[in-house]
This record gives C-alpha cells, sequence and structure tokens, in this order.
C-alpha cells in the first residue's frame, strides 16, 4: 500500500469511527463528550479544523471565519475561542450539515497531492495529524492511528 493510500484508508477508518459516534448521540447535542466539549460543539470544531486543512494544503478560504484565519499574529486559542463562540448558537442540523460538507474537499485535496508528502512527518501527513485523523481523538473516543504510523516509522 502507498503512503497516500494508506493515509487515505486511516482518514476514512476514523472518520467512519467518529460519524458512528455522533450518529449515535446526536438526540443529545448538549452532552458533555469529555474535556468540556458538548457534542454540539465538538462536532464544529472538527469540521472547522477540516476546513482549516484544506485551506492549509489547497489554500482554500474559510466559508466561514476566514478574517479570523487569516489573522495576524496568528493566535490559536484566540481562534479557537472565537469560532466555538460563533457555532455556540446554531442548530445542531447545521453543524452536522457543515461536518458532512467539510471533509470531502479535504479528502480530494489528499487524492491530489505527492505521495512523498503523504509519507510519516510529510507535509499532508502533518496537516492530517495535527487538524483531523490525529486531532479527532483529542475530542472523540477514537484510537489515534497516526501516532501508531508514526512510531512504526522510527519517530
Amino acid at each position: 500500500m502507498t503512503q497516500k493510500a494508506a493515509l487515505m484508508a486511516t482518514m476514512s477508518r476514523v472518520r467512519a469511527e467518529v460519524e458512528a459516534f455522533v450518529a449515535a448521540h446526536s438526540a443529545m447535542p448538549e452532552a458533555e463528550i469529555g474535556g468540556g466539549w458538548t457534542l454540539h460543539d465538538a462536532v464544529a470544531h472538527v469540521a472547522l479544523w477540516d476546513r482549516m486543512a484544506v485551506r492549509k494544503l489547497v489554500g482554500a478560504p474559510l466559508p466561514d471565519g476566514e478574517e479570523v484565519a487569516s489573522r495576524t499574529p496568528w493566535d490559536l486559542d484566540t481562534f479557537n475561542d472565537t469560532m466555538r463562540a460563533r457555532w455556540r448558537d446554531r442548530p445542531m442540523a447545521e453543524v452536522l450539515a457543515e461536518f458532512a460538507t467539510a471533509y470531502p474537499p479535504l479528502v480530494a485535496a489528499v487524492r491530489a497531492a505527492d505521495e512523498v508528502d503523504c509519507a510519516p512527518h510529510g507535509r499532508v501527513w502533518t496537516i492530517i495529524d495535527e487538524d483531523n485523523a490525529g486531532h479527532y481523538p483529542h475530542h472523540f473516543p477514537v484510537a489515534d492511528p497516526l501516532l501508531a504510523m508514526q512510531e512504526g516509522a522510527g519517530g
């Protein structure tokens, strides 16, 4: 299996786990799922970071929040807090729609990436680790498969 195929398979597997968790709990959007996050806030957050990954990979501006993302100096906490507040009162149906819409452009961006960039510690792999498949486990009860890939690659 190529590095890109392995990365895409990992993304798909982790995404399926998160989607199953979200579907099983979507009737309780305000339930805390860990770390002070409600399901609603966590879904909105990972959808945002899927969009940020696409922004990093292909330069696509965020459809909501580009003015916050492009601020200088960049501050992660300010960005996350601002976007969390912006999405907090939106209906769960809108959050779920954004979650579903944000992911396919990321898959397309990874599919179009160079093989070498998809290898552990490559540019694409690092973005997926930070913003997508490696980020989801910080908010949902799923394993972090990119950590295992990293350890298997010696680092």
